[in-house]
């Protein structure tokens, strides 16, 4: 081993050892946020020309999630399925959302958003709510028969 070597590879091994310690001290410290869970609440069916309440309850951790920095619903009948986004395009932004339908939802209670929704038309439709806080963005869906 030349003498170059023999001085760095202990530099090296110091270097992972320092990395390793940095990331154990990070997640010890709980700077990494837990995730955000999404529990959408939608009754199976609702009746024609009568406001339903859709609600999305949001938890972090074991305490529930306030001031969520976007939530929103997008309906539509399932015969009628919006555009998918490309790859290229990425996460729709929050106005983009907006423009094609999307409701945003007020904060009712700690955790609970929700709208109400009058359905026009019988049918069977999709609610998928779009939660983003932070970096992380759910997206669950359920179905609701209307009568």
């Amino acid at each position: 081993m030349s003498g170059q070597a023999r001085w760095f590879m202990p530099f090296l091994v110091l270097m992972f050892l320092v990395a390793g310690c940095s990331y154990e001290e990070q997640s010890a410290s709980g700077e990494m946020p837990e995730m955000v869970r999404v529990k959408l609440d939608v009754p199976e069916k609702a009746t024609l020309h009568k406001p339903t309440r859709l609600q999305v309850k949001l938890t972090q951790g074991d305490a529930p999630l306030s001031h969520a920095d976007n939530v929103q619903f997008q309906i539509w009948n399932e015969l009628d399925d919006p555009p998918s986004v490309s790859p290229e395009q990425g996460m729709m932004t929050a106005e983009e959302l907006e423009n094609q339908g999307a409701i945003t939802a007020n904060e009712s209670e700690e955790g609970l958003y929700e709208i109400q929704h009058t359905f026009e038309e019988p049918g069977t439709y999709v609610v998928q709510v779009h939660v983003t806080h932070g970096a992380m963005h759910s997206m669950p869906r359920a179905r609701i028969v209307v009568e």
